[in-house]
This record gives structure tokens, sequence and C-alpha cells, in this order.
């Protein structure tokens, strides 16, 4: 496959092609090498020329972008060039169209620029876009194929997965792929690689890769065959061995969130919690409402930036920050404890630390960080050191807090 992103604005530098990332995962993982990829402006000449010169190296193109209602948007036309044919109105879509804008609560007839997305190669097959207005396509010239999708990453993706792919694997009579997603926080890369070398590369079929995200480390499982239920198998057999080697390292799977998870933990205890930050300033309360519903279970953040504030809001005595200052471990396990008595939450996360650039000493640098959970069977504080800039720690510091009171919820008592 040849990936083609079409848009004058990724050439000028206004926008970054992380389609292309993703894409070539995705492809690798489905069994189809990526033997190019290029990048055009918006020009039906241009766009021709590219999958003529795809096709001389791949037996697909697969092209992203331009497929809007605008009059740039030009992939359609120049595709039709590359087929050979010329564009038509789908008048089979057109009741497809206006019962989408229906649902954005549109009334009335549409302007007629809408309709441009209706006009494919003739010959080609329209994909359905589940999340937008313009369609895709996928046509054929002789051996060699061609497919449209559009540039917006959540369409380009439900797209790919849902109408390319499976289309393409029919075709040639490719095996069936099975994915599993596991995710992992507080572990590193490469402690996930020497944790998981009881379950190699390759085991029972069952291949392996890692990719680092934010936050923590994704564990991708694949498996490819003729039998579907073979396949789930190995991977539900595979999926075990990782969760029993890692343990409360994987927090969830596809679809789910650190926060959400966190939110389920609380739900299923009828718990509210709260956060106290001092140098996170709000990114622990922003990041576990960050998921929808969390009203149910989120009830209150304060940021007790200064001295003052963390005695008059949390109950921290002055004798406590004058013998231990700010950044310490009993200030961050008292911020924790008032939170959840003076404000009345089941739970509580606290924030104190140095996020930088300046404030560090010898014996307490940038970077040092202490986070505390309060539950009702106690109170846990862990120390990190963080490195980066302001931005790094306070974002760093806001998942290694969430993943901390997840622990703390799944134990239902002090982690130590």
């Amino acid at each position: 496959v040849h990936v083609l992103t079409v848009g004058a604005e990724v050439l000028a530098g206004d926008i970054l092609d992380t389609n292309f990332r993703e894409l070539a995962v995705l492809l690798r993982e489905d069994g189809l090498s990526v033997t190019g990829h290029s990048t055009c402006p918006d020009e039906p000449r241009r766009i021709a020329a590219h999958v003529r010169a795809g096709w001389e190296e791949a037996e697909g193109v697969l092209v992203t972008g331009g497929l809007g209602p605008t009059p740039d948007d030009l992939t359609r036309e120049g595709i039709a060039d590359a087929l050979g044919v010329p564009q038509e109105r789908r008048e089979d879509l057109v009741g497809d169209l206006e019962a989408i804008f229906r649902g954005f609560g549109r009334t009335g007839p549409l302007p007629a620029v809408n309709f441009r997305q209706l006009d494919l190669p003739r010959g080609a097959e329209a994909l359905p876009n589940p999340v937008g207005t313009a369609p895709g396509f996928l046509a054929w010239r002789d051996d060699r194929w061609v497919a449209a999708v559009p540039g917006i990453p959540t369409e380009m993706r439900r797209m790919v997965n849902e109408q390319v792919l499976p289309r393409v694997r029919s075709h040639y009579g490719l095996p069936v792929i099975r994915r599993r997603l596991l995710r992992t926080q507080g572990i590193g890369e490469s402690d996930l690689v020497e944790r998981l070398g009881d379950v190699p590369d390759g085991w029972r079929g069952v291949g392996i890769a890692y990719y680092p995200q934010q936050p923590g480390v994704d564990i991708k499982l694949v498996h490819l065959g003729k039998d579907r239920k073979r396949i789930d198998e190995r991977l539900e057999a595979a999926a075990a061995d990782v969760k029993r080697l890692l343990g409360d390292r994987v927090y969830g799977e596809e679809g789910d969130t650190l926060p959400g998870v966190v939110g389920d933990l609380l739900l299923a205890r009828g718990w509210r919690a709260g956060a106290a930050e001092s140098c996170t300033g709000g990114a622990v309360a922003a990041l576990l409402t960050s998921v929808p519903g969390a009203s149910r279970w989120f009830d209150r953040g304060v940021v007790a930036y200064a001295n003052r504030a963390k005695t008059e809001l949390l109950g921290v005595s002055g004798e406590l920050l004058a013998a231990h200052g700010a950044v310490s471990e009993p200030v961050a396990r008292a911020m924790a404890e008032g939170m959840r008595t003076r404000h009345g939450v089941d739970v509580a996360v606290a924030t104190t630390g140095i996020a930088g650039p300046d404030g560090g000493t010898d014996e307490k640098p940038v970077g040092l960080v202490y986070t505390a959970v309060a539950t009702p069977a106690g109170t846990v504080c862990r120390e990190t050191r963080s490195p980066g800039t302001r931005g790094h720690v306070v974002r760093r510091t806001a998942v290694n807090a969430v993943n901390l009171l997840r622990l703390s919820l799944l134990r239902e008592a002090p982690v130590g």
C-alpha cells in the first residue's frame, strides 16, 4: 500500500500529518506493507500523478483528505483522472446526506455545495462515513485499487478499519486478524519487555507490540489465521498471562481511560472523591473530570497554592509547614486528610511539589513531588522525581496522582 496525504495545509506545515503514522502501524498490523508515503497539494493533476506513481510500487493507494464540500476539496476529481473515468453524482446517497444533516438539527434544504461530496468516480464503491458527512470510496483499475477517506482523524480511523481493510482483505483472501489492547500505567516500556519475557513475541502465534502513550504504555496483542475461534482463544490466553505478570499495572483495555477506570471504582463503592492541589494547580481535577459522567463520583477540587490556603482550606497546621516545608510527605498527607475530613468526601488525593523551572534546592530539587491519597482505610504518600519542563512535571504528576488513587481504590487499603 502507498499512502497519499492530500492537503496544501500539510505541505505548508500548518497541520501535522499524524494520520500517516497511525495508518502505517494499522496497515502493518493488518499484514499489509507500506511501500511509500507522499503528500501533494489540492490539485487534481498532482493527485492523479501521485496515485499513478503509487500503483507503480504497490497494489493499492490509500488517500486521506480532500473529500469535503469546499472548492479546494479536489481528491475525487484527481482520483477520477487517475482511473480514466468521469465523476458522477450519486443520487442514491442524497437521502443519506440529508438525514445526516437532519441529525445535526438542520431543517430546510441543504446548500448545494454539500452535494459535491457525492460526486464520485464512475464505478467506485461508496464507503459509509459513520461520523461525518463525506463518504469515502474504493475503486479498482485492473489489478490495482485506490481508496479515499476523509483526513479528519476520527473519520479516517473508523473508515479504514471498518470499510477499507475488510474489503481489501476479502478481495485478496487474507487471513483473519484479531487484536487485544491492554493499557498499563506506572511501568516503563523497557521494564515491560523485561517482565514479559515469559510471553515472547510469537508466543502461540501471538505477536506483542508496545506503544508508549500519555499516560502509560499500551500493549497490543495481534494474532492472525483462518480459525476465528482459535485466534480468540489464544489471544485470551496471552492477555491472561500478561495480566498475571503485570498485576495492577494493567489498568484497562481498549477504550478504557485512567480517569474512567477510577470513576468506575468509585461508583462501585458509592464513594465521592476530591482533589487538593498545590503544584498541579488543578490538573488532577481536570484529568478526573475529563470523562463524561464524572459528576457522579467527583465532588470538588481545591487549589491551595500558598501556605495560607493550605491552612485555611485544608487545615494544614502552621507548625507542620514550618517544620517540614510545603513540599514534604507530612504536608501532602495533611492536605489529603484535610480535604477528606473538611470537605466531606470519601477519598481525597493531594499533590505538593516543585514544578520549576526555579525554586529547587539541593535537598529539594525541581521535579520533587509528594502525592498522597486518603481513604477510610488510611493515607498513603509517594515521593517522585520528574525530569523535564514545568509542564512535563505537572502533567506527569497529575497522571501519577490519578493512578495512585486507582491503586488505593483497588486494594481498599493504604498502598505500600
